[in-house]
């Protein structure tokens, strides 16, 4: 991985763990129940939330690398060179644009009110600046600093293909998701 500045919702991780917990239980609890019958009948249900977890929670982060923006959503990923990006929004969380498109941030939702106050009552983070940064370092949960960094770095023109957004879709959360939904559903429908 190259240098950057890592931001996700500083609460994502600890989502991703209780429905991990969850999941857990309630696989243990059909196994306790029904053995190994229930357990091949409605596991899949569990199993779908394990996934959910992972790829709503887990996996989401925003990436500030010394080329651009890294934006890992829960099945996509975008990709956005600092000629690309024509501005920057945080009502409801952060949101990159770019000439033709807006790149929302899973991983940074809106403060909420209490969020909002508390962080009145500390300093902001201090992150190194990209010129120096040489290792991946964690950056915080603020869609403010983020979009404070954008600011300052974005060009805003493009120069070029090379400056075009590139958004990919991810195969290995979509088709997780996909499968465990469509195993989730046959379950159901049994």
């Amino acid at each position: 991985m190259q240098p950057a500045i890592v931001f996700r919702a500083a609460a994502s991780r600890g989502y991703a763990v209780a429905t991990w917990v969850v999941a857990a239980a309630v696989l243990a609890a059909f196994a306790v129940n029904g053995g190994a019958a229930e357990v091949l009948r409605y596991g899949a249900l569990p199993l779908l939330l394990a996934a959910l977890g992972w790829a709503a929670f887990w996996r989401p982060v925003v990436l500030v690398e010394p080329d651009g923006v890294r934006v890992v959503n829960v099945i996509s990923t975008t990709w956005l060179p600092w000629a690309a990006i024509t501005g920057t929004r945080t009502r409801w969380g952060l949101e990159i644009t770019t000439h033709d498109r807006k790149v929302g941030a899973w991983a940074l939702p809106a403060r909420s009110a209490i969020g909002r106050w508390t962080r009145a009552k500390r300093d902001v983070p201090v992150v190194s600046s990209l010129h120096r940064l040489d290792s991946v370092e964690a950056g915080g949960a603020d869609p403010d600093v983020v979009a404070g960094i954008v600011e300052e770095h974005r060009t805003g023109h493009l120069a070029g293909a090379a400056a075009r957004p590139e958004r990919h879709l991810e195969i290995l959360p979509a088709g997780l998701l996909m499968t465990t939904a469509g195993l989730a559903l046959v379950s159901l429908l049994l």
